[in-house]
């Protein structure tokens, strides 16, 4: 049985340590240790982070690792890793790492490797974003694409929004990019204003394709579109569906081979690295070599460059 924080032993001693701390000043910490900022450092995936500005000393750490070690963190790590149930709200697993594994790397939910079905959705996203950039996608007239709508709420929208506006320099400048997701009609309406619907495609992007706001903005860009393109078939060549659900994205009209599938298994909050992000993709260009993306997997390393390489843009 696991230690309450009033009967932790280590959690008692990181509040009699902290205690002895707070008075303590970074200027004598790093008088003291000169190679302080040296070795209270981390690197990964292109990130760097520096924790020696705090008031913490080798004493703290082995503290604060004892303390990971009595509630079982590791365990819990083992677990998410393993496609246990750890989201026990939803029971369900939580496995946003298949999402930015290597292609080798094998992760088994129950008993299927989900690795190769992730990178097969992000294969088919790099082919989908490769031809809205090299305008070989055509909407219903014949006409390339170049408004793409991302309609979305939550984790279907806060993160295309947020990796669109960090890396727009890099973005494809010629094409535009917008995205709705307040089912008040005016943010849609807002959006689309000085858009042409033969030119636009819509990312309509819900896990269940039930969402109230999502479907409820995701149908006024459908009658938007048609009451300019005045045919039923145009909806699958202007809209493309990021969702779980084949049955509820058919039944919208659009076309089941323009659905980018992610899984039970994605949390909205981390689902970025899934089709989630199919808007990102087309704005920046999928992976080169693992020089942008291997899918998504490495894509966090881009905020840590000063320029992207050519074949990104």
């Amino acid at each position: 049985m696991r230690t309450t924080e009033s009967t932790s032993p280590v959690w008692n001693a990181l509040e009699e340590h902290a205690k002895e701390f707070r008075a303590r000043h970074l200027r004598d910490l790093f008088a003291t240790d000169p190679g302080r900022a040296d070795r209270y450092t981390a690197s990964a995936a292109g990130l760097f982070m520096d924790y020696s500005k705090n008031r913490i000393d080798d004493a703290t750490l082995t503290l604060l690792f004892k303390l990971a070690d009595e509630a079982g963190l590791r365990d819990r790590i083992n677990l998410m890793f393993s496609g246990a149930a750890i989201n026990v709200t939803e029971k369900r697993a939580v496995l946003h790492v298949a999402l930015r594994a290597p292609r080798s790397a094998s992760i088994i939910h129950e008993g299927v490797n989900v690795v190769p079905l992730v990178h097969g959705v992000l294969d088919k996203m790099a082919a989908f974003a490769s031809r809205i950039r090299d305008r070989s996608w055509k909407g219903h007239t014949g006409k390339p694409i170049k408004n793409i709508v991302n309609i979305g709420i939550g984790g279907s929208d806060l993160g295309p929004v947020m990796a669109y506006e960090a890396l727009r320099h890099y973005s494809d400048r010629d094409l535009v990019f917008r995205f709705v997701s307040n089912v008040d009609g005016t943010d849609f309406t807002e959006a689309v204003r000085d858009l042409d619907p033969v030119e636009t495609l819509f990312v309509i992007s819900s896990k269940t394709f039930t969402t109230l706001e999502t479907m409820t903005n995701a149908h006024s860009a459908r009658a938007w579109a048609l009451a300019a393109l005045k045919d039923e078939k145009a909806v699958a060549r202007h809209f493309v569906a990021v969702s779980t659900s084949t049955k509820e994205v058919t039944a919208f009209g659009i076309d089941a081979a323009n659905m980018f599938e992610f899984w039970d298994w994605v949390g909205g909050r981390y689902s970025m690295d899934s089709a989630i992000g199919l808007s990102t993709m087309i704005a920046i260009g999928p992976i080169i070599s693992g020089e942008c993306w291997t899918g998504f997997t490495r894509w966090t390393s881009i905020f840590a460059r000063p320029r992207l390489p050519r074949t990104c843009r």
